[in-house]
């Protein structure tokens, strides 16, 4: 039995308090523990070589990621990645990147709550961070129309490309706003050359995940203690029990959403399952 890989996301790196916050001190304290326990970060290749193969992934590995492309990830998360020598993947929404050309919808004047994309530019440069698609609008996209969606998907996809001077082809990678997906919503990001789609979910990555669902736990504002506990759940002892267990109570409380006819249900919610436990 191969053994699970846990994906970590975060979202802001502030004091702010809201419901996507980590303290820095915090998430510096989630990172410490990994580091001196000798845990190592994936880069996106990496992961893509293990996952795509089905082959072992290395001992005490994971996956750092940021959602939505916030300002801190720069400010406050790059410092402690550089102390740590951990690598992160940050999933931006395009249209939220200040400074693109021709992105639309431009940002309120001294509105630096988000990204630029010059910061991106030299976060991507730097190897420590890489950057992938988190949509361009952000929007709920199991609500979309299907052409509404590739259109949203192919402009994330479009600027991503032009704004850090990569193929298209690069761009193989999308986290969903909330982790909310379906079938259609699956199918459509395939035909735009998204082959990896990630969804939120309290569980670790295993080879019988598949590759369009792909798990990840939220850790914004997780204490310590139930940061490692949630860990261990994934990773430790009981990881088998865990991700046999969870999805079932999972469904079990969480009540199924109302959706136009012919739509399958959302893969994931994030605003219910975040930590704590």
């Amino acid at each position: 039995m191969t053994s699970p890989i846990p994906i970590l996301v975060y979202h802001r790196i502030d004091e702010q308090g809201l419901s996507t916050s980590t303290p820095p001190r915090q998430f510096r304290q989630h990172l410490l523990w990994l580091s001196r326990h000798g845990w190592r970060s994936l880069s996106v290749s990496e992961f893509e070589f293990y996952a795509s193969r089905g082959r072992d992934f290395p001992s005490k590995s994971f996956v750092l990621h940021f959602d939505d492309g916030y300002e801190s990830i720069a400010s406050a998360a790059l410092p402690v990645l550089q102390e740590l020598n951990f690598q992160a993947v940050c999933f931006a929404a395009t249209q939220l990147i200040r400074g693109a050309a021709g992105a639309g919808e431009p940002q309120t004047p001294g509105d630096d709550t988000f990204l630029s994309w010059e910061q991106i530019r030299a976060l991507q440069s730097g190897g420590q961070i890489e950057f992938h698609s988190h949509t361009h609008a952000h929007k709920r996209s199991v609500q979309l129309a299907p052409q509404d969606l590739m259109h949203d998907l192919e402009t994330s996809r479009d600027l991503l490309a032009a704004e850090l001077a990569l193929p298209r082809s690069h761009f193989t990678h999308l986290a969903w706003p909330w982790g909310e997906s379906d079938r259609d919503c699956s199918s459509v990001a395939r035909k735009c050359g998204f082959h990896y789609q990630y969804t939120v979910l309290r569980a670790a990555f295993r080879h019988a995940s598949p590759l369009i669902q792909i798990p990840r736990t939220c850790y914004d504002g997780a204490s310590y203690v139930d940061f490692q506990m949630q860990l261990w759940l994934q990773c430790g002892p009981l990881s088998w029990p865990w991700h046999v267990m969870y999805p079932v109570a999972r469904k079990l409380r969480q009540p199924r959403p109302q959706l136009p006819a012919g739509r399958i249900a959302p893969a994931a919610n994030k605003a219910t399952d975040r930590l704590p436990f």
